[in-house]
This record gives C-alpha cells, sequence and structure tokens, in this order.
C-alpha cells in the first residue's frame, strides 16, 4: 500500500485519532521513508481494540500467551495495543509514530524484515 491508499483507508474507518497511532513500515511510508507497505500497522488503546473487535470481523494474527494479541481486519488493519503511545506527531490529521520510535520499535524486534528498514531509517535520519 503506497501513502495515499494507507490515508484513505484509515479515513474510511474513521477512528479517533486520540485512541491510535500508525507505527512501523505504515508510519514509515507516512514519513516519506519507504515506498509502500503491504498493510496497515496501528497499535490502539484497550478500548477502542474492544471497539473494532465488536464491530469487525478481525481474525487473530498474532497469539502471545503472556501479553497482548494482534489481530487484523479485511487482511489490510492490523491492530493491538501494545506499541501504543501518545507521543505521537500528526501528518495529513493522522497519529503517527516519531521516526525515532520508529526505529527503537525495529531495533527491538531486529527480525530479518526489520534489518532494511532499520538501514532506510538511518539513512532518512542522517539526510535531515
Amino acid at each position: 500500500m503506497k501513502r495515499n491508499e494507507i490515508i484513505k483507508k484509515l479515513k474510511k474507518y474513521n477512528l479517533d485519532i486520540k485512541r491510535y497511532i500508525v507505527i512501523s513500515g505504515t508510519a514509515m511510508v507516512l514519513h516519506g521513508i519507504k515506498e509502500e507497505t503491504p498493510d496497515i500497522d496501528i497499535s490502539v488503546t484497550e478500548d477502542l481494540e474492544e471497539e473494532l473487535l465488536e464491530d469487525y470481523l478481525a481474525v487473530l494474527e498474532h497469539f502471545n500467551p503472556d501479553g497482548p494479541q494482534a489481530f487484523i481486519i479485511n487482511d489490510e488493519l492490523n491492530f493491538g495495543t501494545t506499541y501504543y503511545s501518545n507521543d505521537k506527531e500528526y501528518i495529513d490529521g493522522i497519529p503517527v509514530q516519531k521516526i525515532n520510535d520508529i526505529l527503537k520499535l525495529k531495533l527491538s524486534l531486529n527480525r530479518p524484515k526489520d534489518k532494511n528498514d532499520i538501514q532506510r531509517i538511518e539513512q532518512f535520519m542522517t539526510k535531515k
């Protein structure tokens, strides 16, 4: 998904901007660090998570026996409460994870797919 499609889909869900934040690869697209991402990653407050689970046919995407779960709606909107933060910035009216926080998240996960993202973020930060 490219930037414009992400924005359009987020507006379709009409989520309360005080109760979610765009994170990870999706945040990278909105910041202009990369061109596209396969889906939209958001972190939500616990009450918004409950609402989404009631209002949509969400599928459990990631099971964590010791903590929060991750869900997906329509193979496009991933959500959970794990990385929610009020420390965000707004891009086109959408609450987005700050670049430093994206980097911290990617470094903490350190999955093979995060390694390229870490390099992109670091290169982007040196250009600023």
